[in-house]
């Protein structure tokens, strides 16, 4: 009989411990928290934003076609055996991929089934500290957002409805999977209680989509990850009890002090999540925390980006005390580092060191500056005598060897410190 994991939750409305629990092949529910790292292993010169796998490094070989099981594999033991972690967030992972142009395809099924069994297998490795895996369902806005939901075409809005059931139906059976995201940051001011015809339509998408999951994977939690915007809990709790198939509330969060306005919220904020009650209080799981180990010489040159023990140092100084707060907070069931190594994701032939704003300077992080490819607590480099604009694929495979990885000790030794003593509880 294969293994199976039934996950389930409670709050407690009056003193605000959520509990999170597991029950394995029918056995008793044991409590547990989320310890983990946000895993996008992007290879340099690839992009998680390109089709037709917009993320996916994941699915199993096929027709001769040769997937990233190298890359993987290397990492899971790693995860597991050297951070301390026993969960990862993955950020797309779908049986349909997309058109190799980027289109969609018409019909949704018409393409590729792709299977991610032997990369769920690895994480679960026989059920002996197995490594969770939070997965992403990559519904981008036009999914929520009502003015581009009306001018979208349906062949997308068929795709996107059809693969989010068919995706949680194949990997909701698998007991590696602990969850599911629905969306990563498709929320804003507008939408989400600003205006109330957007806010409408968009929470109850949420809710449609989400219930798509939960009726293909009864078992597992459903989420999602919203910016972290204390306005949510506080202007938009009476929309989030409306949404009974959502399981926990996601927060990418990028505080430099503490995490008690995410929780507490503050004189100008309102009460936070641990201020929402009724069916819209749920457990809060903190989908993205970290900071990028880069600085800059020059802030208006893109090639003095550099990083040193100065600048890790500077980053550990800030996680070191701020980890454990986050599992000190009641209502809190884990948190995901941003992230496992750096994710090469913007530009396709050199390494990305600017912000979205521009490179400009961001004075709260630790060494002063957002770089997006910094945020890894390992760095890559490309393998071999690779060139960073190289083609990272090969005929029907990956461009051999793979990226090389460097530890940022500084940084992990405050995760591992921090991981070491969180236990079940």
């Amino acid at each position: 009989m294969a293994d199976t994991t039934k996950w389930a939750w409670s709050v407690d409305p009056a003193s605000k411990p959520a509990i999170l629990t597991v029950a394995t092949s029918g056995g008793p529910p044991q409590s547990i928290r989320m310890k983990g790292v946000c895993y996008s292993p992007t290879p340099l010169n690839g992009s998680n934003a390109y089709a037709p796998a917009i993320g996916d490094w994941f699915w199993d070989s096929f027709d001769g076609v040769t997937g990233w099981d190298a890359l993987w594999a290397r990492d899971l033991s790693v995860i597991t055996g050297h951070l301390n972690a026993n969960a990862i967030r993955v950020y797309c992972m779908l049986s349909r991929q997309l058109e190799l142009n980027g289109d969609y395809p018409d019909p949704w099924n018409s393409g590729q089934l792709f299977s991610h069994q032997n990369f769920l297998d690895a994480c679960w490795n026989n059920g002996i500290d197995p490594l969770y895996v939070l997965v992403g369902i990559p519904l981008p806005a036009p999914m929520f957002w009502k003015d581009q939901y009306q001018t979208t075409p349906q062949v997308e809005i068929t795709y996107w409805t059809n693969v989010l059931g068919e995706t949680a139906q194949m990997l909701g059976q698998h007991p590696a999977v602990l969850g599911f995201t629905i969306q990563n940051e498709q929320d804003g001011a507008d939408v989400c209680y600003k205006q109330p015809a957007l806010a409408d339509f968009w929470w109850g998408q949420v809710e449609n989509m989400a219930k798509i999951v939960k009726d293909a994977a009864p078992d597992k939690l459903v989420g999602m990850a919203t910016h972290d915007n204390p306005d949510i809990p506080f202007k938009a709790a009476s929309y989030m009890a409306q949404c009974p198939s959502i399981d926990f509330w996601g927060v990418n969060t990028y505080q430099t002090e503490n995490f008690n306005s995410i929780f507490d919220g503050g004189l100008d904020i309102g009460s936070g999540y641990n201020g929402v009650t009724g069916s819209a209080l749920k457990p809060v799981l903190l989908t993205e925390w970290g900071f990028p180990a880069t600085g800059h010489t020059n802030p208006n040159d893109a090639s003095t980006i550099y990083e040193d023990q100065e600048t890790r140092a500077n980053t550990a100084n800030v996680i070191g005390p701020m980890l454990p707060q986050a599992f000190q907070h009641p209502l809190c069931i884990g948190l995901y580092y941003f992230e496992f190594c750096d994710e090469w994701w913007n530009e396709p032939l050199s390494p990305n060191i600017y912000t979205w704003w521009g490179g400009k300077s961001a004075s709260g992080f630790p060494n002063g500056y957002w770089d997006q490819d910094g945020f890894g607590l390992y760095s890559i480099r490309r393998g071999g005598t690779l060139q960073n604009n190289d083609p990272i694929w090969e005929n029907n495979g990956p461009n051999m060897p793979i990226d090389v990885h460097t530890e940022r000790s500084e940084l992990t030794s405050k995760l591992i410190g921090t991981y070491r003593t969180i236990s079940r509880r």
